[in-house]
């Protein structure tokens, strides 16, 4: 009994723990365009990720972080699924030190609309200022 009750409790942790944040090695990522802030203290890149096997996903997204960090491909700017299409054509530019400009077409169909609906606006004290292209 106490061996089916530590394995209830503790599955679930080992099993969680060992998915951690093995996309980092796995998704195959493309950096597009890689960027310093002015003063160099952060790093926007603009890239294309695929993965996930056979139920795999592709997408494109813009990440900002601290200038040395490592990209994480699921920190994304663009969209509230981090794994979905929805975004294209991007590129970005530092604005200045504080303000960050990103432009990109997306994906305007009705299945889309949640989705696309959502953008980080600020991160570490940027502004982000997007645009939507056609």
């Amino acid at each position: 009994m106490r061996t089916i009750s530590a394995l209830l409790v503790f599955g679930p942790i080992i099993l969680a723990s060992g998915c951690g944040r093995s996309y980092l090695s796995t998704d195959k990522v493309l950096v597009r365009s890689e960027k310093a802030s002015p003063n160099g203290t952060f790093v926007v890149t603009s890239f294309y990720c695929e993965g996930g096997g056979a139920a795999g996903y592709a997408y494109n997204n813009v990440s900002l972080r601290r200038a040395g960090e490592q990209l994480d491909q699921r920190d994304g700017l663009l969209g509230k699924h981090k794994t979905w299409k929805g975004f294209s054509d991007i590129t970005v530019r530092w604005m200045d030190d504080s303000n960050l400009e990103i432009s990109y077409k997306q994906d305007t169909s009705p299945a889309y609309r949640d989705h696309c609906s959502v953008r980080v606006n600020s991160k570490h004290g940027i502004t982000i200022h997007y645009i939507a292209t056609d």
